[in-house]
């Protein structure tokens, strides 16, 4: 189908039979789809629309598009039609997708569907398929990567506003690039021999190791300068690290955190389990109480869209992630409900729910 195509509503309604909370599939195709990462906001500001990835037919080499879809279910509509797409990102500030396709920056209005290179990348060639690049809260600086003529791995830096660009750091590879809301300092994982983890500042000074290497995956914690999430094995916990911290400080553990994601206050970490599978967990900071969201009923194996990467909407009323129940990725929003998180912030131990 082409780009523009709105297509049939996919949804289908469930609940989860502890929480009691609703889960909507938003996409049911033969086709693969999941949500961009757990790193980056995949709503709208308004959490009126939620934005994905999907193969644009049923086969093992099918390219992959960018997708819109209501929050209810309706208008899943297709974005692009690009066999190249990389350094993928959203802005929730502006509504709009970055990416890159042949050697340009493009942006997408999400409402508009207007679609338009106005930058030019430092190189043509990916880092890898579908990578991810970041942005910070107001959208006003792309940061991705790409490889140049001489096979470097390029970490640049865009203003969105003009199209300016600047090279902020030369590797061999490098993945995982994670800006904080400020945009002031990037994460990222630079693959170079005895490197890795790394911060730079984004105007291209101050490269540095990051010191703590326990994490197994982990997010910008709103705008606090900390970082937050889990720890590698046999660490079962969710954590939070200031850079030159000597020791995290363990906000929960007890159970195998895997992927997790703050909202945009600080207030609230949203996280998968794994080993054994337990579904989804939500932890509220301020009195660092658990609950139980739903169960995914992923497989958890080794595509990435069978892992739920679980995100918190801006407004705290949904949770996107992945699950292969069906047998291939698809992407499920649960729906969080005032009364919910009311509960979820006094401490809530839930109850299998009778469904009449």
């Amino acid at each position: 189908m082409a780009k523009g195509t709105i297509y049939e509503t996919e949804r289908v309604f469930m609940r989860d039979p502890r929480s009691g909370l609703t889960v909507t599939r938003l996409t049911h195709s033969s086709c693969i789809a999941q949500n961009l990462y757990f790193e980056m906001c995949s709503f709208t500001k308004d959490d009126a629309y939620v934005v994905l990835i999907s193969q644009r037919y049923a086969g093992r080499d099918a390219p992959w598009d960018l997708f819109r879809i209501r929050t209810d279910g309706h208008e899943l509509i297709q974005l692009t039609e690009c066999d190249d797409l990389s350094g993928i990102v959203f802005s929730p500030a502006q509504s709009k997708f970055f990416y890159q396709s042949k050697g340009e920056l493009h942006r997408l209005d999400v409402h508009t569907l207007k679609d338009e290179a106005f930058a030019k990348a430092p190189g043509a060639n990916a880092v890898s398929p579908r990578s991810l690049a970041t942005i910070d809260e107001n959208g006003a600086a792309y940061i991705g990567s790409v490889f140049n003529d001489k096979g470097e791995a390029l970490i640049f830096k865009t203003d969105t506003a003009n199209g300016k660009t600047s090279v902020l750091h030369s590797t061999t590879s490098l993945v995982h690039l994670h800006v904080d809301p400020q945009g002031k300092t990037l994460f990222f994982i630079d693959h170079k021999e005895n490197t890795g983890p790394s911060l730079i500042d984004t105007d291209g000074k101050n490269l540095r190791p990051y010191p703590f290497r326990k994490f197994s995956h982990h997010t910008w914690f709103g705008k606090t300068g900390l970082m937050q999430g889990t720890l590698v094995p046999p660490g079962a916990a969710l954590v939070t690290v200031r850079e030159g911290d000597p020791e995290p400080v363990i906000l929960a553990e007890g159970r195998y955190y895997w992927h997790s994601s703050a909202s945009v206050d600080a207030q609230w970490i949203i996280s998968d389990t794994n080993w054994p599978q337990e579904g989804l967990f939500l932890l509220h900071v301020p009195t660092r109480t658990v609950t139980y969201v739903c169960d995914t009923r992923s497989s958890c194996s080794h595509p990435q869209w069978s892992h739920p990467h679980p995100a918190l909407s801006p407004t705290m009323k949904y949770v996107l992630y992945n699950s292969d129940m069906t047998g291939i990725g698809q992407v499920y929003l649960a729906n969080l409900t005032e009364e919910f998180l009311e509960k979820a912030s006094r401490g809530y131990t839930c109850q299998p729910t009778l469904l009449a």
